[in-house]
């Protein structure tokens, strides 16, 4: 089937619009149009503006694909309820989602459980490794240095400056020669300076920089995001949002 102006409109029955069903061919129905291929609208209470099933071992309920080089995807999802999803996915035993490829977030994460890499390991097998968590949104980065008469320069990394804003941030020493009782002074929002009590004091130490980061602001222990479809809950991946 196929529309020659913008949109493609079918009337059914009260509770379908419109319904196709393949049993051995690959699609259902084909739509066409300049504009969208596909326009569900449902008024109902509960109902869906487009669903999609998918019974077969490899197929899927709805397949969206963009040949475009714009940025358009291949599915789309926005919402104008306050308490709406733009896209919204559940599974009470497999995987909710899967991406195989970089994600984008223009915006701010939050989840409900764990973080954590999988990462390879001895033998064939994958591990999980956790995500260290604080009470705020902070930046961190690490290096070495070298104490010559007592002293030692240590300038930031000029990227990593330019991120964290300003002097209010936390080093951290850690000594590999004798005990030169090192300590941190001369903060400045492009680097510090580690003495010792010692003119003679020399030797390699590390250093790591917490600091908060610029661009983002948080409260401490901020109030997390809940609503009736918490991660919290039992889903049930027949469920309709």
């Amino acid at each position: 089937m196929s529309s020659e102006d913008n949109t493609f409109v079918a009337l059914g029955p009260a509770n379908v619009g419109f319904r196709t069903h393949a049993t051995r061919i690959t699609h259902g129905a084909e739509i066409a149009g300049t504009n969208a291929g596909v326009i569900g609208t449902c008024q109902g209470a509960s109902g869906n503006g487009v669903k999609g099933v998918g019974t077969g071992v490899g197929g899927a309920g709805v397949h969206g694909m963009s040949h475009t080089h714009d940025g358009n995807g291949g599915i789309f999802g926005a919402h104008i309820g306050p308490r709406a999803y733009g896209i919204w996915s559940a599974s009470s035993s497999g995987l909710a989602a899967r991406f195989d490829g970089p994600v984008v977030i223009n915006g701010s994460l939050q989840v409900n459980g764990a973080k954590a890499a999988a990462v390879a390991c001895s033998g064939g097998s994958h591990r999980l490794l956790y995500a260290v968590e604080s009470p705020e949104s902070w930046f961190e980065d690490f290096g070495f240095g070298r104490l010559v008469n007592g002293r030692a320069s240590v300038t930031l990394d000029e990227t990593f400056a330019s991120v964290i804003g300003d002097d209010s941030y936390h080093v951290f020493i850690t000594e590999y020669e004798r005990n030169n009782a090192l300590y941190v002074t001369g903060r400045t929002t492009t680097g510090f300076e580690v003495r010792s009590d010692s003119a003679e004091a020399a030797g390699e130490f590390s250093y790591r920089v917490t600091a908060r980061r610029k661009d983002v602001r948080t409260s401490r222990f901020e109030q997390a995001y809940t609503d009736d479809k918490s991660m919290d809950e039992d889903v049930d991946s027949s469920a309709t949002p």
